[in-house]
């Protein structure tokens, strides 16, 4: 008999924890935002996909060197007179990238960093694999259509 009071207190004092457990998160502000319509803000450190200055770029190949899965290639010319290297061409493999930020730790000039971009949904294989980090508009096609409302 005392044992079956004893499981009806417990089974009380559990229900009454779990309701202030629910009273003290009514009252706090919804954790959840409504993604797509709110986009998060990406904290400091988050690392996205990999991004150019082109005229911070002194082409010396070190981010190249450093990638661990060899997901950068870089082309560059000199020029004979004044010996100076400039970037021909700058690909970049998102499908290799690992994000690990070496490219971005190496770089002398701090030409090379990672975006914030986490969006990477793309329909076609070509669109991730050869990305020209010279071209401005490089990841365009990567972020995804504006939603204009739900239906009701």
């Amino acid at each position: 008999m005392l044992s079956k009071i004893n499981d009806i207190v417990a089974g009380f004092i559990s229900i009454l924890k779990g309701l202030a457990v629910t009273g003290k998160n009514m009252l706090k502000k919804p954790v959840t935002i409504q993604y797509p319509f709110e986009k998060p803000v990406m904290t400091e450190k988050f690392r996205g996909l990999v991004d150019l200055y082109p005229e911070k770029c002194i082409a010396c190949s070190q981010c190249v060197k450093i990638c661990p899965t060899a997901a950068l290639d870089l082309t560059a010319t000199t020029n004979p007179e004044t010996k100076k290297r400039f970037l021909g061409a700058f690909s970049y493999n998102g499908e290799l990238c690992c994000f690990c930020g070496l490219c971005q730790e190496v770089c002398p000039t701090a030409a090379m960093y990672l975006n914030k971009c986490y969006e990477v949904a793309y329909y076609k294989h070509g669109d991730l694999t050869k990305i020209d980090l010279l071209k401005a508009d490089k990841y365009q096609h990567l972020t995804p259509p504006k939603v204009k409302g739900l239906k009701k």
